[in-house]
């Protein structure tokens, strides 16, 4: 739900006064040892939260009782984890029943570009695609589709994003960035692809990157362009070249392409600095995130192959926030940002046993525990596959005589 100023002023209002601890807070979460992903320490504390955000980290109870108390058990609150780029379409669910898969595994966040959809049903589709995402028990971000068409001239799905529309896009609240741009439109100066870069840098939002294959020159055009990321990195050569243009890498492990052994390797021998390196999946498919887990197995993968566990958590938290410009909302656990966490009982192997989401529990020991909205979604939405003639048994035969036949 979008607030009105005055909605979010008595909000602030409240929140404010409870961390100056003149009236209760909602949730006082106790014993807990808070991974501050901003010193790099670990705090035996308690975390008050008042109106779905933190206010207060303190070891001392309030002298205003709490409206309700949660045992932490000592486990290690750690900041709900993010999905810095995915395609949600690859999970082939809707975003509410992808709630019972990924939450339960820690991840509060994802940033979605919904290519996919855009492609199928354009501006019309891809408004229609959100709503409803703010009673979801996890947050989406959006990452404006900036190839849509993907292949024009090639393709006949439909949707199409021109810039009128992608500036129509960028000014919504929920959109954090132009989603990934291939080195083809820059090396043939695209005036309407750069203007969609133009027009997100306006608003203050970045542009993402897909920068595969480039190197040398090719890459310092691409960074030129204004291209503030790479998922596309397979060698640890190619992350550290982009790094060095003050470009973040995202490292992608998701169900077809899984670069994070590579790159986390190259990172730990090197020693190399890790706060402009974040996580992502890019299209991970169900069955791969309930059998080995989602950004979870990135924090665990990294852990395992020796990078500090801290530093493997900012890469899913803080790092992704900071990199897309609303480490003001999530990515930590601190005042002033939204209470998404989780509690762990090792830091070693991040294992969710509790998982919070607007001072919120919605999942416990790998289930979802809150009911999930029912949204529904227009046709334009639901007949998106249209033949261009009715089939019949005839149009499934292959002609032949004898036992092979040449076939396309």
């Amino acid at each position: 739900m979008i607030q009105s100023d005055g909605e979010r002023l008595n909000e602030l209002k409240s929140q404010i006064s409870a961390a100056y601890r003149r009236e209760p807070l909602d949730l006082l979460v106790k014993n807990v040892r808070l991974v501050n992903v901003y010193s790099e320490r670990v705090v035996s504390t308690n975390i008050g939260i008042k109106a779905g955000r933190v206010v207060t980290i303190s070891p001392e109870e309030p002298p205003v009782r709490p409206i309700a108390v949660f045992e932490g058990d000592n486990m290690y609150a750690i900041p709900g984890l993010i999905d810095a780029h995915c395609h949600i379409e690859s999970t082939l669910l809707t975003p509410a029943a992808l709630s019972e898969v990924i939450v339960p595994q820690g991840t509060t966040t994802l940033l979605i570009d919904p290519m996919e959809i855009a492609n199928v049903a354009g501006y019309e589709g891809l408004v229609a695609f959100m709503h409803g995402i703010d009673a979801l028990p996890y947050r989406i971000f959006i990452e404006v589709s900036s190839r849509v068409p993907t292949a024009p001239g090639l393709e006949t799905t439909g949707g199409v994003l021109g810039v009128e529309e992608t500036e129509h896009l960028l000014d919504l609240p929920v959109v954090v960035s132009l989603g990934e741009l291939d080195p083809s439109k820059i090396d043939r100066l695209s005036e309407e692809h750069l203007a969609k870069i133009i027009a997100a840098h306006r608003r203050g939002k970045i542009a993402n990157g897909h920068a595969i294959g480039l190197d040398g020159l090719a890459l310092q055009a691409y960074a030129t362009a204004g291209l503030s990321d790479d998922h596309e990195c397979v060698t640890f050569a190619e992350l550290r070249a982009r790094v060095e243009l003050g470009m973040t890498v995202m490292i992608r492990e998701g169900s077809s392409e899984r670069n994070l052994d590579v790159l986390v390797n190259g990172a730990v021998e090197t020693g190399t600095e890790t706060r402009n390196l974040i996580f992502c999946t890019d299209d991970k498919h169900t069955s791969d995130i309930l059998r080995e887990g989602h950004i979870s197995y990135n924090v665990n993968r990294a852990i395992e192959l020796g990078l500090d566990p801290i530093q493997a958590i900012q890469m899913a938290t803080l790092n992704s926030a900071q990199h897309f410009r609303i480490d003001h909302l999530i990515g930590s656990i601190t005042p002033g940002r939204f209470a998404d966490f989780i509690l762990s009982p090792s830091l070693e192997q991040i294992e969710p046993e509790r998982v919070f989401v607007n001072g919120r529990l919605v999942a416990e020991e790998g289930r979802l525990v809150v009911d999930l909205p029912h949204v529904s979604y227009p046709d334009n939405l639901r007949h998106t596959v249209k033949l261009h003639h009715k089939l019949d048994d005839n149009d499934f035969t292959v002609a032949a005589n004898g036992d092979t036949a040449r076939v396309r």
